[in-house]
């Protein structure tokens, strides 16, 4: 059975990226995507996948605040979060691993060190 991750991520190219990784990865993933913090926490109730890669900065509501609302909710706060951002300063990686984040991965993304990323969290 297929693996569920939920992909958060403003950026259409982002996302276009991340499918192609997931398709060539030859993983048995099946990919969610949202494209603001507020798809993402309605799609994570849903249909609670196993790992999301989270985007910080989007429209809607950023990926800060939908953190904070999976990890304060019970039936998924024990969901892995990446933060998957362009963000690199120090502050930042402390403040998502501060909010309940696993990692802070910075884009632009390796998709053979990304796919290892996603093999760690969800078992594959």
């Amino acid at each position: 059975m297929a693996k569920k991750i939920l992909l958060a991520e403003d950026d259409e190219d982002n996302r276009d990226l991340i499918v192609f990784m997931v398709k060539r990865s030859g993983l048995d993933i099946e990919l969610l995507q949202a494209e603001n913090g507020q798809e993402a926490v309605e799609l994570a109730e849903r249909h609670v996948p196993e790992l999301i890669l989270m985007d910080m900065q989007m429209p809607v509501m950023d990926g800060f605040t939908a953190v904070k609302i999976i990890k304060a909710t019970p039936a998924i706060q024990h969901i892995p979060i990446i933060a998957f951002t362009a963000q690199t300063r120090s502050e930042d990686k402390e403040m998502t691993k501060s909010i309940g984040c696993v990692e802070h991965y910075t884009k632009p993304m390796d998709p053979v060190e990304l796919t290892k990323l996603i093999r760690r969290y969800v078992n594959i």
